[in-house]
């Protein structure tokens, strides 16, 4: 049998330039194949560049629109704000023109039938939040706020606003020590002695006692008298040290130039509460008893005293009451008083809450009104009152009209401070305004200046 031939069961190459071919299409795929590479490269670069790009412009679209949004909601809420003071500045010209001469007829009235003094007070101002909501709640509000009063809003204009909301708290000022009275560059001396007579007073009470009893944190012990003639020296424009007697006075010497943190003595009217805390012995725990009491607003240079006017003491008004009781008492702060029993807090405070609450309520009247529930504690409350039988075993002060009234006195409000705010999405503002109902008006802006003045002299503008 013959064997079979390689043709047989093999192919032969076609020729021998097959390896050519094979190594040309080899050349032409690999070719191919870098292309592609490229090309996805490529791809990925520009998906990047285009995702980068889009991510910054979105990214710098939305800064750009959250700081318009920003800016805008700023301007709403300064204005809104400002519109607050304004609106404000309203109702103290309307409690001026209108509410306290209404007020002062009807109490005359009633007194003149009633044979006795009785006590009305009606303050706008205290309403100041419920009244601007006409202007700036929404329009149900204003609604609901007109059918309480019933006014018809429906045809008003003016009312409400569509975005934002503004306040304002409207408080007293007058209510308080003037811790100013005695300062300037040429001090009274009368009136620094007063001042000093009201602090000290204040100071006086028992229950503060520890604050004396312990070292500040400057590390050093303080009387109730170094800080008042510390107050004192800081507001006047002298080198020579207070003292109440004149001829015990001697120089200026606190150090504040030889502190940690060296700074020199003001010795001129403090511009804020807030400064009393760089004075020699205060630190935050005097400045948390006492500086609530205190203004720098209250006295006009025209005036004669530094006295306090009760018809705008606040609700918490105790521990102030009780210190003008004990000044009127003390008619020489350099002497203890003849009653020593006055300086018992369990008797003052007791009588000075029922006044509180009664000025409160109803406001003072008169000194008398005052005088007659310190001297009869038993006859001032009704019956009902959970105090009535404690009130029966309470001794009273003696007390007169004339020795409060070296201290004290009762006039409608002259001094107010506004805190008015103003919301517009995100941005809150706060205005922080003080007005003075009697002061001259320096630089008149208007061609009516008693408008202006009846509407309150800015004496102090703050925007927070």
């Amino acid at each position: 049998m013959a064997s079979p031939t390689p043709s047989s069961f093999s192919i032969a190459p076609a020729g021998p330039g097959w390896r050519t071919c094979l190594k040309a299409r080899f050349r032409a795929r690999r070719a191919r194949d870098r292309e592609s590479g490229v090309a996805f490269l490529i791809t990925i670069a520009s998906l990047s560049l285009l995702i980068a790009l889009v991510t910054q412009f979105t990214y710098g679209t939305t800064v750009d629109s959250a700081q318009a949004a920003n800016a805008r909601d700023e301007v709403r809420a300064h204005y809104l704000a400002r519109s607050a003071v304004s609106l404000s500045r309203l109702l103290v010209k309307i409690q001026i023109q209108f509410i306290d001469q209404v007020m002062a007829t009807a109490q005359q009235m009633l007194n003149t039938q009633a044979g006795q003094d009785l006590g009305i007070s009606l303050r706008v101002t205290d309403y100041a939040t419920t009244l601007l909501g006409f202007f700036a709640g929404s329009k149900m509000e204003t609604d609901l706020l007109g059918g309480l009063m019933g006014i018809d809003t429906n045809e008003a204009t003016g009312l409400g606003i569509p975005s934002g909301h503004m306040d304002a708290v409207i408080t007293n000022e007058d209510g308080k020590i003037d811790i100013n009275c005695g300062g300037g560059s040429a001090p009274v001396r009368p009136r620094q002695v007063m001042v000093f007579r009201l602090l000290q007073a204040l100071m006086a009470a028992p229950r503060y006692n520890w604050l004396f009893e312990q070292r500040n944190n400057q590390g050093q012990f303080v009387d109730r008298t170094d800080i008042p003639r510390a107050i004192i020296d800081w507001a006047d424009g002298d080198e020579q040290a207070f003292a109440v007697d004149a001829n015990a006075a001697g120089p200026e010497d606190y150090r504040y130039d030889q502190r940690d943190d060296p700074y020199l003595a003001h010795n001129d009217y403090f511009d804020t509460v807030d400064e009393t805390n760089l004075v020699r012995g205060m630190d935050p725990d005097f400045a948390e008893a006492f500086a609530s009491n205190f203004t720098v607003y209250a006295s006009d240079p025209s005036d004669a005293g530094c006295k306090v006017n009760l018809a705008s003491v606040k609700a918490d008004c105790t521990p102030l009451l009780v210190g003008l009781i004990r000044a009127a008492l003390f008619a020489d702060p350099s002497k203890p008083p003849t009653d020593l029993s006055i300086l018992d807090d369990k008797r003052a405070y007791p009588l000075a809450s029922i006044l509180c609450e009664r000025g409160a309520a109803v406001g003072f009247d008169s000194l008398d009104t005052i005088v007659k529930v310190l001297s009869n504690p038993a006859g001032s409350l009704a019956r009902e009152d959970p105090r009535f039988q404690l009130m029966q075993t309470m001794t009273g002060l003696t007390i007169t009209k004339a020795q409060l009234g070296q201290v004290a006195y009762v006039a409608p409000p002259r001094v107010y401070r506004v805190a008015a705010t103003g919301e517009s999405g995100k941005v809150k503002k706060k205005i922080v305004v003080i007005l003075d109902t009697q002061r001259a008006l320096a630089n008149p802006i208007t061609n009516n200046p008693e408008a202006e003045r009846a509407a309150g002299v800015i004496q102090y503008w703050r925007e927070e």
